[in-house]
């Protein structure tokens, strides 16, 4: 008897479905375009594009970006024909991820891509509720990305001087809420059994560790999300100068993987 057709979940063959069903993705990195854009924490184009194969079908037509920095997300869904909202804070990005989108030509038919620079707090202003197919995100790793790099010594960049830049926000737990009252937002215009993909590090700050990733997860649930999976980033590959951290005096962990927490609203 052969698969049957109804109620497919995406357009991916068995092979491919195997493949991207591994838990540890691994084969996913940053062109080199990607690495030389100004970006301190973007994921790239290849990531978003997998998690659009892997959660839309044909019929899903929409993906939202409420953290949209330098446009992967949109680029993803123009490439794939599928139609894109954003939202940035920042001015720098804004222009980067239009001048990007500009250059990509979409795979089938025109897939319109708009990125408002604007407070994602204020997203039932910019999208329309229960309009959207899919969310691919990032929220900012608060205010880390101000502090030394420890682990490879690179250049520290943040996200910068945009007013309401939740990047500048000092109490973890404030934080949390702002970044609670987005995805509050997110969750209304979001369609039903749509998946909301969420991509985070976990956080230490001197000798304190904050599992930002299970405490996003406690975020989302309280606010209607299920969680319905979990899949590794694997970036040990763009990591190249890794040194011993803590060493002699206490051993610490070099953290060289990111989560893609799926969400779905039920």
């Amino acid at each position: 008897m052969g698969v049957q057709t109804e109620n497919k979940a995406n357009q991916l063959d068995g092979k491919t479905w195997l493949k991207y069903s591994i838990s540890i993705w691994s084969d996913i990195k940053k062109s080199k375009d990607e690495l030389q854009l100004k970006h301190p924490a973007m994921f790239p184009i290849a990531l978003a594009s997998r998690l659009i194969e892997c959660f839309t079908d044909q019929d899903d037509l929409l993906i939202f970006d409420p953290f949209a920095g330098v446009g992967s997300t949109l680029i993803a869904s123009k490439e794939l024909g599928k139609e894109s909202i954003g939202i940035e804070i920042s001015k720098e990005f804004v222009d980067i991820a239009n001048n990007r989108l500009s250059q990509v030509l979409p795979f089938r038919g025109i897939a319109k891509s708009i990125i408002y620079e604007a407070d994602s707090r204020e997203t039932l202003k910019y999208v329309e509720p229960s309009s959207v197919d899919m969310v691919i995100t990032s929220p900012p790793y608060w205010d880390i990305l101000l502090q030394k790099r420890t682990a490879d010594y690179k250049e520290q960049r943040d996200y910068g001087e945009a007013e309401g830049d939740l990047g500048k926000i000092g109490d973890y737990k404030e934080f949390l809420g702002e970044l609670g009252k987005i995805f509050e937002q997110v969750y209304i215009t979001l369609r039903q059994k749509k998946y909301c993909c969420v991509v985070v590090m976990d956080i230490r700050k001197k000798s304190k560790f904050y599992p930002f990733h299970s405490d996003i997860s406690l975020l989302m649930e309280k606010i209607g999300f299920i969680l319905d999976d979990i899949i590794i980033w694997d970036r040990r590959r763009e990591y190249n100068n890794v040194r011993p951290l803590g060493y002699p005096s206490v051993f610490r962990v070099n953290k060289v993987h990111e989560f893609i927490m799926i969400f779905q609203k039920l």
